[in-house]
């Protein structure tokens, strides 16, 4: 007997309640690229959860399904857009707007540490707790509004020639 298939499905979930299939694909990797890509793109929509799932193809029943990733999306505690995507079963949140990208996830080289940064400006530093880092990337936020930049604006950290 052959080894069952595998397909990944990624999808995103509105605030109406409406799910959108972004496609079937035979890899984990193509399935992280669409959604991630779509992601991008968040601020413009009314989006509220998205989710990677695999199927087993063949197989009957909800054993056949397995949830890789769900995310929930919130406002960004730095650039206010509604783009920050929180993992909450693996612990990591990431902004998708492609001039922010704040983040925060679990620190893989010491257990109980929260690593989290601002790639613009190169802002990395680790606290004890995810509420912490969140009041953290909000005074950031807060100050680069104060210095003349606005959520509606592109953050980014190349100068414009």
């Amino acid at each position: 007997m052959s080894e069952a298939s595998r397909v990944f499905v990624p999808s995103v979930s509105e605030d109406s309640g409406t799910s959108i299939g972004l496609g079937v694909f035979s890899s984990e990797e193509t399935a992280w690229s669409v959604l991630r890509a779509f992601l991008r793109k968040s601020h413009l929509m009314e989006l509220t959860r998205s989710s990677i799932v695999v199927w087993d193809v063949d197989v009957v029943g909800n054993e056949g399904m397995t949830t890789l990733s769900s995310m929930h999306c919130r406002d960004c505690p730095v650039c206010k857009r509604r783009t920050f995507w929180v993992d909450l079963e693996h612990f990591s949140a990431k902004c998708s707007g492609t001039s922010c990208e704040a983040w925060i996830e679990e620190s893989t080289i010491e257990p109980g540490k929260i690593d989290f940064g601002w790639p613009p400006t190169r802002f990395l530093k680790q606290c004890q707790s995810v509420e912490e880092a969140l009041v953290d990337l909000r005074i950031l936020g807060a100050e680069i509004e104060a210095a003349g930049t606005t959520p509606g604006q592109a953050i980014t950290s190349i100068p414009k020639e």
